[in-house]
């Protein structure tokens, strides 16, 4: 909330977030759909800035549905700009732990093949979505690259991360 919104932190405000965000639970529907492929898979627009020794990379997309957005429209369309405002810092806490839930799905399959993952390469162009679309489709969660940076639903982020294998101790 703080960083969505200069409003004065208050008990009312802390109280009315943790009701939105309680009742959010029952409207979100997180969903994540990702892909581990081989460097040589992986097309070469979207390993700028890869770190040096990748051997593959995971691809992934999640979002947290489309009715968190149509409450946050209700609130602006009543408007209850300080609810939209609420309702905004929980669905970008909702995706945050979506990607962190996912994050954590993938380090255990790296750890697994004796690998850490390490840098990202977030989604943000037309043009990468087009790289990344040809590897792992959004169609199987609903979510599609709407250009300038943006997602439908909105509540939505994609992107890389890189495997590398480590080095085993002697």
């Amino acid at each position: 909330m703080k960083a969505t919104t200069r409003a004065e932190i208050t008990p009312q405000l802390e109280e009315a977030v943790q009701r939105e965000s309680a009742r959010l639970k029952d409207l979100a529907s997180p969903a994540a759909v990702y892909e581990t492929q081989p460097r040589e898979k992986i097309p070469v627009e979207l390993a700028v800035g890869a770190p040096e020794k990748w051997i593959a990379a995971s691809a992934y997309i999640i979002t947290v549905g489309e009715a968190v957005e149509r409450e946050i429209r209700d609130a602006q369309g009543r408007g209850e700009e300080m609810m939209a405002q609420i309702l905004h810092a929980v669905a970008l806490e909702a995706l945050e732990q979506s990607d962190n839930f996912v994050r954590r799905l993938l380090n255990d399959e790296a750890r697994n093949e004796n690998c850490e993952l390490s840098g990202e390469c977030r989604v943000e162009s037309s043009t990468e979505w087009t790289h990344f679309s040809s590897i792992l489709s959004g169609d199987k969660i609903g979510v599609r690259f709407a250009g300038a940076e943006r997602f439908e639903p909105m509540y939505s982020s994609a992107g890389l991360v890189y495997w590398i294998p480590v080095k085993k101790k002697k």
